[in-house]
């Protein structure tokens, strides 16, 4: 599978998990708080360095159920053990390595669909190459982590 087609399944895992989000009833006419439909290029969207350096997330959509991120990991680094408020999913694009869910370790590699359930106890280790991943959360509230992270001006490479 090339990365076009890793790009077109990915997306298609992120329309299937927020067609599982709760919805919020549609009113009649736009409101201050109503989302408003947008689309964004790949080039300018957000992007902000992890306080390590040894990461980087490109926020590509963040609505009121679900997040959809970029993430770039340098080889060798890792996540820490954490829990997430909501379902997220990962699905790898490039790099490897392993990833331990509520006790669990699993290898991970480019094609490998990640779904950790709300609350589960999740840490990483990238392997040896850099890794690109598709990050999805069911609701935007953990990807708040990211407003920690430094943001890159979008001039830069």
């Amino acid at each position: 599978m090339n990365l076009r087609e890793c790009l077109i399944a990915s997306f298609a895992l992120c329309v299937g998990a927020c067609a599982g989000a709760s919805l919020t009833p549609v009113v009649a006419g736009p409101s201050a708080s109503t989302p408003r439909a947008r689309v964004q290029s790949f080039e300018l969207a957000p992007r902000a360095r992890a306080p390590s350096g040894k990461a980087e997330i490109r926020h590509l959509a963040r609505g009121e159920a679900a997040y959809l991120g970029l993430l770039r990991m340098d080889g060798g680094a890792a996540v820490p053990t954490h829990r997430d408020a909501t379902e997220e999913y990962i699905h790898v694009l490039e790099g490897q390595g392993t990833i331990l869910i509520d006790g669990e370790h699993f290898d991970v590699g480019p094609s490998s669909t990640i779904f950790m359930p709300a609350n589960a106890e999740v840490s990483f280790q990238n392997g040896e190459a850099p890794m690109v991943a598709l990050q999805v959360f069911a609701g935007p509230a953990p990807a708040a982590k990211y407003d920690a992270w430094t943001p890159i001006d979008p001039s830069a490479p």
